[in-house]
């Protein structure tokens, strides 16, 4: 299983992937509304593209070099992780629902990173 390292609100990239051949700028961002919560925000070239809201999170690096998003799920007493697609991680990549009681330890290190900023 992977591990995340560099929680931060807001990351940008001058080499993202955006197609067959393409690459160019990436920015995601966390944007919270009153009312609704926190979501994540990425945006390429064209329209942004949002998550549902939820509660605090944090954009991660993975230590597969890839980047994540991590929330806690708003009203429920668990943490989502998302891959930068806003997908799912695949389960042996990494669990895309971490529970406290089922998962102490898990939990409380990705409860690290939120809290962190």
């Amino acid at each position: 299983m992977i591990t995340f390292s560099n929680p931060r609100l807001v990351a940008e990239f001058s080499d993202w992937p955006l197609g067959v051949n393409k690459r160019g700028q990436c920015k995601f961002w966390m944007e919270w509304k009153k009312g609704k919560g926190h979501r994540f925000v990425r945006q390429t070239s064209g329209k942004p593209k949002t998550t549902t809201y939820g509660g605090n999170g944090v954009i991660v690096d993975g230590s597969d070099g890839r980047t994540y998003l991590v929330q806690y799920a708003g009203q429920f007493d668990f943490i989502k992780v998302w891959d930068s697609s806003f997908m799912m991680p695949p389960p042996e990549v990494h669990p895309d629902a971490v529970f406290p009681d089922t998962q102490p330890e898990l939990y409380k290190s990705l409860q690290g990173l939120i809290e962190a900023i």
